[in-house]
């Protein structure tokens, strides 16, 4: 099976996140008389990203399995809650970013964009970090942290730490500098691809340019982001009919591009959180694993997006998604009260 973009692209975010957040739930297994335990190889580098304010790395990727391999260079460029990872591979570039206003993405065929804030993005975009201090990783939580040795990578001397998921199902190989703590090297196997991270220059508060941040002017042109916190609110600054919900209203945002306009409204229903967007963008959603509903008239589909549903239809050149961090029955069910 060969590895697919988003397989690599999410494992090159989990190595390069792993030693961030696990020193917090690793247990502690030490070495032997006089070396380190691997827990306390882990926090420090945990620290040195964490208290760094602004990161800027390059590294080499490869994901392989027993039918394919893949390779990719990524350059990660992060200050404060703003980043931007650019992916070069043999089939070409794919950028993805925040920056104060809008997350976005780039790739070969397709462009988006969208307030940072909101609870959505595109189904096929990257994950981008969007703090040096905010990184989560589903499913790497309980582990198992051992020191294995001593020794060296390309000259540097470095601490070998395995990471072993405690379910058995994953285990990262991490090489770290002694001398600052910074990641050498990684392998990390899932028990279907393996992946190796080979870390090159990697330089800690050095001054990032804001301008690093914004998307490509050529392929993506936002020209405003503007918040509300009242449907009267939003729906007077916007020329889009706005669709309301039965429900406890939080927030709107509007972001006007050269050739579309999405409004996304937040809301909270019965302990859920609902996003309902409207948007003249001509994205589509993911159609390839949907199932046809009827919603108040209009021919939709409803589909799962990683922990949460949307229902979807298109009328008048206007397409309105509902979003709910529930099932997909769920979403279909508060996408019939909106009220049109």
């Amino acid at each position: 099976m060969q590895p697919t973009f988003g397989d690599w692209r999410r494992l090159v975010l989990v190595v390069v996140a792993v030693s961030l957040v696990v020193g917090a739930g690793a247990a502690i297994t030490g070495g032997q008389s006089g070396q380190p335990s691997g827990d306390a190889v882990l926090n420090d580098t945990r620290d040195r990203y964490a208290d760094a304010e602004s990161l800027v790395t390059t590294a080499e990727v490869t994901v392989s399995n027993d039918t394919a391999n893949r390779t990719a260079t990524v350059d990660v460029a992060a200050a404060g809650n703003q980043s931007r990872t650019v992916v070069t591979t043999d089939n070409g570039t794919y950028r993805t970013g925040v920056n104060e206003s809008i997350a976005w993405y780039v790739g070969p065929n397709r462009t988006a964009a969208w307030d940072r804030n909101a609870s959505v993005r595109p189904t096929d975009t990257a994950s981008v970090p969007t703090n040096l201090t905010d990184h989560s990783l589903d499913g790497w939580e309980n582990v198992t942290a051992e020191y294995l040795r001593s020794d060296s990578d390309d000259g540097t001397d470095a601490h070998v730490v395995e990471v072993r998921h405690d379910d058995g199902e994953g285990t990262a190989t991490l090489w770290i500098a002694q001398s600052d703590s910074r990641l050498l090297r990684a392998e990390l196997t899932d028990g279907r691809n393996r992946t190796t991270v080979d870390y090159g220059d990697t330089q800690f508060n050095v001054s990032v340019h804001d301008s690093t941040f914004d998307p490509p002017a050529d392929r993506i042109a936002v020209t405003s982001v503007e918040r509300y916190d009242s449907f009267a609110a939003v729906q007077a600054n916007t020329t889009l009919d706005l669709p309301t919900l039965d429900a406890t209203f939080r927030e709107a945002s509007v972001l006007t591009r050269s050739s579309s306009t999405t409004v996304a409204q937040e809301y909270r229903d019965g302990g859920d959180n609902v996003t309902v967007i409207s948007t003249t963008s001509d994205r589509e959603f993911d159609r390839e694993n949907a199932t046809a509903v009827t919603v108040n008239g209009h021919d939709a589909n409803v589909t799962a997006v990683r922990d949460r549903a949307v229902v979807y239809w298109t009328d008048g050149g206007v397409t309105t998604a509902v979003v709910v961090d529930a099932g997909e029955d769920r979403a279909v069910e508060v996408a019939r009260r909106l009220d049109e």
